[in-house]
This record gives structure tokens, sequence and C-alpha cells, in this order.
């Protein structure tokens, strides 16, 4: 039985207007590098979304980690994707009221995320307070890739693996990884297996979990 919903942050709960976010993917920073793709993300993982720091204490790790020396470019990069690449994301009325009418039907509430603790949205703070739990990677030291995240979560809470629900737009961290480690998953899109557990719209949870709608 579904006790805990989890949402993922962006990309699910928070709808952005960011025009090119290409222009800072970790594929170009590979060529910045001159590092192998799978090197360079793993390392950005273990740095920027595990743990905490100021910009420069965090280029500074991801050097000394990654073997290289740090350069004009490379700081560019991070202070472009951090910074000026600055994203006016907003959170709906309708999803705020979803996360309202879940509550009152007694499921409790939790966002999980993968973060870098530079990332600022006022956005998402606004629900910081109608939720039961906010676990984001640079706080808890792990990532959704991690076994050790679900476990901390689970302490936290209170609560069994199987009656924990996550919802998020990647297949990888939010569907797969969590169901690998005994949670229940919802894709949030359209995937190209239809085998997978998906909703295109998070209005879609009212019928999941048979609810209405509170109407003023």
């Amino acid at each position: 039985m579904i006790k805990v919903i989890s949402f993922d942050i962006g990309g699910t709960l928070l709808e952005g207007t960011e025009n090119n976010p290409k222009k800072y993917a970790l594929r170009k920073l590979t060529k910045i590098v001159n590092k192998p793709y799978e090197n360079v993300r793993d390392v950005y993982k273990n740095v920027f979304q595990k743990s905490r720091g100021t910009l420069n204490e965090l280029i500074e790790k991801f050097c000394k980690n990654l073997e290289i020396s740090k350069t004009d470019d490379l700081t560019n990069f991070f202070i472009g994707k951090f910074y000026s690449n600055s994203v006016n994301d907003v959170i709906s009325s309708k999803k705020i009221n979803l996360i309202n009418d879940l509550k009152r039907n007694g499921y409790k509430i939790i966002l999980f995320s993968n973060s870098c603790c530079l990332l600022n949205n006022d956005a998402i703070k606004e629900i910081y307070e109608l939720v039961d739990g906010v676990f984001y990677s640079f706080d808890i030291g792990y990532t959704k890739d991690d076994k050790e995240s679900y476990r901390y979560i689970e302490n936290k809470m209170d609560i069994n693996s199987n009656e924990i629900l996550h919802i998020g737009d990647t297949l990888k961290s939010d569907y797969i990884k969590p169901i690998e480690n005994g949670w229940n998953a919802l894709f949030y899109g359209e995937p190209i297996d239809e085998s997978i557990n998906h909703i295109s719209s998070l209005m879609e949870l009212y019928n999941f979990f048979d609810i209405k709608k509170n109407i003023k």
C-alpha cells in the first residue's frame, strides 16, 4: 500500500522556460576537459551533486578528482551553468492543488532530487511547507543512482520501501533505479517502451489514486 509519494523536482514539478539547455550540457564539458564522457559524468555527480561548497571550491574539487588543471573555459562553463543560464521555473497552481489533495487523502509527500547546492529556485521553496520531506543529493551525499539514498529516505520517513511511489521524468534515475531499490515508480513522460508504467500529466494521479479534486 502506497503511503508516501515522492516527486522529482526539475522537469517534473517545475516548469521551466530555459531557452538553451544543451549549451551547458556535460557533452560540451567533455570537450573542454578532453576526457571521456563517462569519467566526466561520474566526477561531476560525485562533486557537484553529492557535496556542498562554493563555486570555486567545487570546481577545484572537480579538477582534482578528474586530474586536470583549472582553466578559464572550465570556470566560465560552470558560471554559465549555475548563474548566467538562469531558469524562470514555476510550479503551477494545479500541481500545488494536486499536492494538497493528495495530502488531504492521507498521503505523505516528499521531494527527491539530484541537484547542486549552487542552484537556487524560489518557486520550489514556496511548497517546502506543504511537503513532509525534502531530500537533495547534495544534502544526503548520495544521488538516485546510489542505493544508500533510498535507505536514507526510508529511515528518515520511517517507511518500508514498498510503501513509497516515486514519480519523475528521467528514465534511469526516476524509474529504473527506484524499482531496483524496492520502490514503486511512475515515469513522467512518453517512454519508447510501452511496458513502462508512465503518466503524461501529473493530473493523471487523480485517477491513479482515485481521489477527487478539492474544488472551492
